[in-house]
């Protein structure tokens, strides 16, 4: 492609590495569902054996396979393929929310699609903790950017990143009850599968070699009902999953969770460190002590959603300057290219004639 996005980190790369190993493992549920995809070609009791599952056992959600045994099952059966492989992308788009358990029936009873995402923000520790979610909120559109805690650069995980996008749509065509489809999706690295196969699947284009993971999905559809949306049964299964999650602990960084409720806010101004906290669940004094045990700074923070968010409506949208002003919390223009500049060391003008040729 002919087009350059330039990406800054969510956070420090060490505060990353701090949760490589209390996360690294995925519920069997996906290897399972991979090994259904596999060519013929490759004998079932191995590819089990590489995921160190019975495969006499039921499947069951609870049980948990390692990141890098689940990698190399994904390598393992891509391998065996025709080129370019699908049966990740296969594997993906057979997902269903019951196989999530709780987690997907408490996505599925979401009032509406937006609600049902918010759900696997907080919840998507439970069947997979090696993710993190990460939502910005645009005037016309919703970017949901997730995440690996662990390696991204082996074909394994660029696979499984891949198969992600299949799972959110077909998550969200069951939920919704309709033909669901993401305005676009963002792939980090130069994709491996079938191109062609994936968006004729999503219904979208697919941007590879984009810095991010993201789709990105209109504000108009996540705002309509699911088809059998029920805020009672919704808030049935949200006390199960916490209770899950009260078990295993929390998998998404808390300065990922507070950087994403920032970008959320950001259209109303930069918000308070009390409303923030209010967000996550805790006290501003509290909120303030754990950042710094994570190496974060909430004002550090702020600048890091501001500059990511401004730097995506100006490589996504055609929207003039002094909107995106304030849609990152600026009151003027000139403050927000002042501050454009301090970050990117260029004009937003001159980073919006670079990085959106092929928007």
């Amino acid at each position: 492609m002919a087009f350059t996005f330039r990406i800054s980190l969510p956070f420090p790369t060490p505060i990353l590495n701090a949760y490589k190993w209390s996360v690294s493992q995925s519920s069997s549920i996906y290897s399972r569902k991979a090994i259904e995809q596999a060519p013929e070609t490759l004998d079932r009791a191995d590819l089990f054996a590489i995921c160190k599952l019975d495969m006499n056992s039921p499947p069951d959600l609870a049980t948990m396979v390692a990141e890098e045994d689940y990698v190399t099952l994904l390598e393992t059966i891509a391998a065996a393929e025709d080129e370019p492989p699908r049966a990740h992308i296969k594997l993906g788009a057979s997902m269903r929310c019951e196989d999530l358990g709780a987690v997907g029936l408490a996505w599925k009873s979401s009032p509406t699609l937006r609600d049902g995402w918010d759900r696997a923000q907080r919840y998507v520790g439970v069947v997979a903790r090696v993710r993190a979610l990460e939502v910005t909120r645009g005037r016309d559109t919703t970017e949901y950017r997730f995440h690996r805690l662990t390696d991204e650069t082996s074909v394994g995980a660029k696979l499984s990143n891949e198969a992600t996008f299949a799972t959110f749509t077909a998550i969200c065509r069951e939920a919704s009850g309709r033909p669901f489809k993401p305005v676009r999706a963002l792939c980090a690295h130069e994709f491996i599968g079938d191109m062609e196969f994936m968006e004729d699947y999503l219904g979208c284009s697919v941007e590879d070699r984009a810095g991010i993971n993201a789709v990105i999905i209109s504000n108009e559809e996540l705002a309509l009902p699911n088809a059998v949306g029920d805020d009672a049964i919704s808030r049935f299964f949200d006390k199960r999953v916490e209770e899950m999650l009260a078990n295993i602990g929390s998998t998404t960084p808390l300065p990922l969770q507070v950087k994403s409720e920032i970008g959320k806010k950001l259209s109303g101004g930069v918000p308070k460190l009390s409303d923030v906290a209010r967000a996550v669940g805790t006290s501003a004094r509290t909120l303030q002590r754990k950042l710094g045990e994570d190496g974060a700074v909430f004002q550090d923070l702020v600048d890091q959603a501001r500059r990511e968010l401004a730097e995506r409506l100006l490589r996504t949208t055609e929207y003039p300057l002094v909107e995106i002003a304030f849609l990152t919390g600026f009151a003027e223009q000139s403050g927000f290219t002042r501050a454009f500049k301090r970050w990117a060391g260029e004009t937003p003008r001159s980073y919006r004639l670079g990085g959106t040729t092929a928007s």
